[in-house]
């Protein structure tokens, strides 16, 4: 065979198998890249069926050229050739010379060509390019090129074969095929194709419907066992009928972690005591002066403890024997802290007041005067150009917080001092804001002689916002206590094991008060507030509120500590606006009521080391707990909701102490008149009182109401008459059960983006033997109970706008 190519190039491949080689029976493959074919009738064949475009599963289109070998299209293909190709010994290609085949002669004159498995390539000159062929799938030679190049068209069955087809088993033999071929005129391969695709079709279908069924079994699954965790959730002890299992986990360990400090404060409390009786305190006290607090620097700076400190570590003082070699860095047995971290302790605590310092006595560009509040707050930017992070980087995702306020209180600057350090006290002086708090241990106890100059201990409290919306923050801090000057403290908070801690969800910077006597007994209080916080878990109508400061700035602590300091000049006053209360009465009726508030403030920010297990979540917040060791026992409900007013929340508080409008939202107690009205001052309109009131059922209710500038509180209870005789006749009511209800009111965001008001109730449940056998009833009528009052306070507002 010889063909003339111009202006292109070939390659020239073979494959085939050995053992036909004495058939002559070989595939070739060629690439074609032209645009003229010159000469082909030497080929003995018909070249326009020869060439063509291979790959039938990738749908190539035969290309067809004319008699004269004019061009139509560049070829890519294959060629099969008959028998009588292999007697033809080359291809000749003009311009390029012979590219001659292998061939290879078996024992007669015929030559045959040897099959190749390898691939040719030819580098064309004139092109520049080289061209590959490569195998694609082996090519059965028939004798017919024109018919085996013919592409084979796709047949169609008609619908009465295909109904014959069905008849048959999905599995015939070789027989049982031909005997379906020939009658349904069909081919043997047609015939078993058929068979073979619909049994591909059949398992395809039975694959895809075992899948569903194993779906449908695995969300069966998935149901059974959250219903089973719920099942184990709600089982009861048989010896104590309480839970078997804890409903959250996180909750309960937080209790146990509070109880824990709690129990570690008494101990560390009583072992001082013991020590004190016994003659060893003095000899605990050189051991741990001499473990390291000669060298502190904050007792260095102080003025007024330099003496104390050389007191301590004097070997000429009488009092104090001088360490023995032994106890020289030995950490006391009820210590929970090592040296290296009081040292540590101590470090942070000198150089956290000292930023406290500036920060309370700089003013612009370091602070803003925000006109709303009244408050100022901190430039984040200036505040890191002049200070080194005490903490380390702020964690990813926090926010930060940080404010400013002033205010003179009617205490002595070192009596707030003895408060602050006593973890009982300062959660009774700011009541509502702190959960429960505790002090771990007692680091440094100060100068000789009681003195309270550089106290540093470590605390842990739960600061809360009385809304189920945002979780109460639990910190654990240092307090360091420094005196400054003659009538001039500083106390100084810093959050420790911050780092690093998982579940952080707050960390409190520098913050705490600077406190200056003033001449009329009075002390200023500049109170400064800086901490960051994860905004996560904060609802989007709080968030606002939050970043101002109202939530949990200094402006809230400043309006708290003046509350409270003129609740105790209230009560130590022989003239108040009620001179039918005398003074024991007073106190009572302010405990009382102090219980009251904290017990509601418990039952809503879940605080207080009280364990409660969540019944539902919506429309209400609905939780039980067990109640044994506080009054009153049995099972206690508690339901919470959070809702906006479009209204400021000073207004809604005076229209929901109007008595003529009280039925409205009141469903509960539906409190009446006065019978008794403490306030703090002879103002008898001051928002800030506690009263005694009549109700239409034989009870009587006792309400605490307190309002200024970030939130106003509305707590009462209903007491029985024998507690109310009890408390005026100076008894003890330290055992009265209280189940509180009340309202707490902030601005959502600002004045004038209305309210944001909290409504909570709790209740007993006598009948109930354990919190998680509720009912559905009950829990409809306390929804019901709920939906009521929220109504009533929006038609209250609804009324006042229109009218």
């Amino acid at each position: 065979m010889a063909a003339t190519i111009s202006g292109g190039g070939v390659g020239v491949g073979g494959y085939g198998d050995d053992s036909e080689h004495t058939h002559g029976t070989v595939t070739l493959w060629l690439i074609i890249v032209s645009s003229k074919i010159e000469n082909h009738r030497d080929t003995g064949f018909d070249i326009r069926d020869s060439i063509c475009f291979v790959g039938r599963r990738r749908g190539c289109l035969t290309r067809h050229y004319d008699q004269e070998g004019e061009e139509k299209d560049h070829v890519f293909g294959f060629i099969y050739a008959p028998d009588d190709f292999a007697h033809r010994n080359q291809i000749k290609m003009k311009g390029f010379g012979e590219f001659g085949l292998a061939l290879e002669s078996s024992e007669g004159n015929d030559k045959q060509i040897r099959p190749r498995k390898e691939v040719r390539e030819t580098r064309l000159s004139d092109a520049n390019e080289t061209f590959e062929v490569t195998s694609s799938e082996e090519q059965e030679i028939h004798r017919d090129a024109s018919s085996s190049s013919r592409r084979r068209q796709k047949y169609r069955h008609t619908r009465y074969q295909i109904q014959e087809l069905e008849k048959e088993t999905p599995n015939p033999d070789e027989r049982e095929r031909l005997e379906l071929g020939r009658r349904l005129n069909l081919e043997a391969n047609q015939v078993k194709f058929w068979f073979q695709n619909r049994r591909t079709h059949l398992k395809t279908q039975t694959d895809r419907h075992e899948n569903k069924i194993l779906r449908e079994e695995n969300d069966n699954l998935r149901l059974e066992n959250i219903a089973m965790k719920e099942a184990l959730q709600k089982t009861v002890c048989k010896n104590c009928g309480g839970p078997t299992l804890q409903v959250d986990r996180s909750i309960h360990e937080r209790n146990l972690m509070i109880e824990n400090a709690r129990l570690k404060e008494e101990l560390t409390r009583l072992t001082r005591l013991i020590r004190q009786l016994s003659g060893r305190n003095s000899s605990s006290l050189a051991t741990e002066c001499s473990a390291g607090e000669a060298r502190n620097p904050i007792e260095t700076g102080l003025q007024m403890g330099n003496i104390a400190e050389k007191n301590l570590v004097s070997n000429d003082s009488p009092l104090i024997p001088p360490p023995s070699r032994s106890e020289v860095g030995v950490v006391n047995a009820d210590s929970m802290i090592n040296v290296p971290e009081k040292t540590k302790y101590r470090d942070l605590a000198s150089s956290a007041m000292d930023e406290l310092m500036k920060l309370g006595h700089v003013d612009a560009p370091l602070w803003n005067r925000n006109m709303e509040t009244g408050g100022e707050t901190l430039n984040f930017n200036e505040y890191g150009r002049s200070f080194p992070p005490l903490l380390g980087t702020k964690p990813l995702g926090f926010v930060s917080e940080a404010s400013r306020a002033t205010g003179v209180v009617s205490l002595r600057s070192l009596d707030l001092v003895e408060a602050l350090l006593d973890a009982n006290r300062w959660r009774e002086m700011f009541v509502g804001m702190i959960g429960s708090s505790a002090t771990l241990e007692v680091i440094s106890d100060g100068a000789i002689g009681g003195s309270r100059n550089g106290v540093l201990q470590l605390m842990q409290a739960e600061i809360q916002l009385i809304t189920p919306s945002v979780s109460a923050r639990v910190v654990k801090f240092i307090r360091f206590c420094r005196q400054q000057a003659d009538g001039l403290w500083v106390v100084v908070d810093l959050s420790v094991e911050a780092e690093g801690r998982e579940g952080l969800m707050c960390r409190r910077l520098p913050s705490g008060c600077i406190l200056e006597d003033l001449p009329n007994g009075f002390s200023k209080v500049t109170w400064v507030e800086h901490t960051e916080y994860d905004e996560g878990p904060v609802d989007h109508k709080y968030r606002e509120l939050v970043r101002s400061g109202v939530g949990f700035g200094a402006q809230k602590w400043i309006c708290a500590l003046l509350r409270h300091c003129e609740w105790l000049r209230a009560l130590s006053s022989a003239t108040t606006a009620n001179y039918q209360l005398d003074q024991h009465t007073r106190s009572c009726l302010k405990d009382l009521a102090r219980r009251m508030t904290s017990s509601f403030c418990a039952g809503v920010c879940l605080t207080g080391g009280q364990q409660w297990n969540l019944v539902s979540d919506a429309p209400a917040r609905i939780m039980t707990r067990k109640s044994m060791s506080s009054p009153p026992a049995g099972t206690i409900l508690s339901a919470t909701i959070s809702i906006w007013i479009p209204i400021t929340h000073r207004r809604l508080f005076d229209l929901l102490l109007n008595k003529e409008l009280r039925c409205m939202w009141d469903v509960l107690c539906n409190a009446t008149g006065n019978v008794a009205h403490f306030t703090m001052t002879h103002d008898t309109n001051n928002p800030n009182s506690i009263s005694l009131l009549s109700s239409d059922n034989p009870v009587m209710v006792v309400q605490e109401t307190a309002s200024d500038m970030t939130g106003s509180l509305i707590v009462y209870a209903p007491v029985d008459l024998p507690t109310v005789s009890m408390m005026m006749n100076n008894g003890d009511t330290s055992g009265v059960g209280l189940l509180p209800c009340g309202l707490y009111i902030v601005p959502a965001g600002s004045e004038a983006d209305g309210s944001m008001v909290t409504v909570g109730f709790q209740m007993s449940l006598q009948d109930l033997v354990t919190p998680n056998l509720i009912t559905m009833d009950t829990i409809n009528t306390v929804n019901n109970l709920v939906s009521r009052t929220v109504l009533g306070i929006k038609e209250i507002v609804r009324s006042s706008t229109t009218t």
